[in-house]
């Protein structure tokens, strides 16, 4: 097994998943043992219209470390993985979504990336050859065929236009130092949509943090319906892809 982390935030956006949050909190408080003794599950209501709010309190009044960040009004996706980045105060941090579609002992696939080749250590100040943020790809996407056509064309646009080699931008599956975050403060990534991933990405690669991939399975969705994928949530990505490439051609990144 790898190295257990000296402290884990782990955190899930929550729109509307009443179906989901419950299990989600429970999967993590019976799973995140096996990676760190020391460990917090934050759940980001977005300002949910059904009684996802209703149940993230009741768990966090029934387990001491749960805790939710209820926004409102909606801030969207991006602005859900910024609150759970900005409230982590554990040495890891650790995010997903809400939907279930991933597995959370699937953790440990991403745990090596961070000792490096050479099996160094995964303390919270980073090992001379270990990754700074490691980031999962779904080796196969369970999602219908429409989404995956759109998540082929933007991930191969944003390769195109940043010069990326990222295999799976928007996989929710990503680990990272909190001590990351104090070299490149989030304040750097502008967009709160769906944007927010790949410009975190593209900003932390040009700052030189240290990132590795590696793949994890996908699950399709069981409860609820997906809440990506509109046309203005595609427009809207678009839109802060361009107004990224812009600012960077004319040398406008901070």
């Amino acid at each position: 097994m790898p190295e257990r982390l000296p402290s884990l935030s782990f955190f899930f956006p929550a729109y509307n998943e009443e179906s989901n949050v419950e299990a989600v909190v429970d999967e993590a408080l019976a799973k995140l043992p096996r990676f760190a003794d020391d460990f917090e599950v934050v759940v980001i209501d977005d300002g949910s219209s059904d009684r996802t709010p209703q149940i993230a309190d009741a768990l966090a009044a029934r387990h001491r470390n749960v805790r939710v960040i209820h926004h409102m009004p909606n801030r969207g996706y991006g602005g859900a993985v910024r609150s759970g980045l900005r409230s982590a105060t554990k040495d890891f941090v650790f995010f997903t979504d809400g939907d279930r579609q991933f597995d959370l002992d699937d953790l440990a696939r991403l745990l090596p990336a961070l000792a490096g080749p050479s099996g160094g250590k995964a303390g919270p100040a980073g090992s001379e050859d270990g990754a700074d943020v490691v980031i999962g790809y779904r080796l196969k996407r369970r999602d219908p065929a429409h989404r995956l056509f759109v998540a082929w064309v933007y991930n191969m646009l944003i390769s195109a236009l940043f010069l990326g080699r990222f295999r799976d931008v928007d996989c929710a599956f990503k680990l990272f130092r909190r001590s990351v975050f104090d070299r490149v403060p989030l304040e750097r990534v502008r967009s709160n949509g769906a944007f927010f991933s790949p410009e975190l990405l593209i900003t932390l690669g040009r700052a030189g943090v240290r990132m590795s991939q590696v793949g994890v399975p996908h699950y399709p969705r069981t409860a609820d319906e997906a809440k990506g994928a509109t046309p203005k949530v595609i427009l809207r990505a678009i839109r802060d892809l361009l107004l990224l490439r812009i600012r960077l051609w004319f040398g406008r990144s901070e």
